[in-house]
């Protein structure tokens, strides 16, 4: 029984912070983009919400680069940017795909941890909190990588710099 829910603890917290730092890579992958001024803002940028079916997103970011490239002058300078935004981007791709994995991992621990006290689960029980638990997670994200966080964490480290 306990096997159970240190389980399930453990996937949510691993799908959580898994998504954590793609969305970190993929912030600096985007930084990289935005250093080219000129072109990225002609490109809407792809949703992050995206993050929970990495080949679509994959897909479309790779076609926004793609876009971005061939609007984009071929100095050196482009270049190399583009270089760095590449290895940005294989990290972050990386990323989503453990992220997806540790998702479906924390669902199925949900099954288990039913299994261990010998509930029943029906199938629409088990999607709510599969929403729940997918929910949860990615607004858990979204506010660790938030300004509004940023922004208070900075306040604080400035509160304690004046103690």
């Amino acid at each position: 029984m306990i096997y159970a829910i240190i389980s399930f603890i453990a996937g949510y917290i691993m799908f959580v912070f898994c998504l954590f730092q793609g969305v970190l890579d993929m912030s600096a992958q985007i930084n990289e983009i935005h250093k080219a001024e000129n072109s990225s803002k002609k490109f809407k940028a792809i949703r992050t919400g995206l993050w929970m079916i990495p080949p679509l997103k994959i897909m479309l970011e790779r076609n926004r680069l793609r876009n971005i490239l061939k609007s984009s002058g071929n100095s050196k300078e482009d270049a190399e940017r583009f270089k760095r935004f590449y290895n940005i981007s294989n990290q972050s791709t990386a990323w989503a795909y453990i992220s997806f994995a540790c998702m479906l991992e924390a669902i199925v621990s949900i099954k288990t941890v039913f299994d261990a006290f010998g509930w029943h689960l029906t199938l629409p029980l088990f999607s709510v909190l599969s929403l729940i638990v997918i929910i949860a997670g990615y607004a858990q994200v979204m506010y660790r990588a938030s300004d509004d966080r940023e922004e208070k964490l900075s306040a604080k480290i400035n509160r304690l710099g004046k103690q």
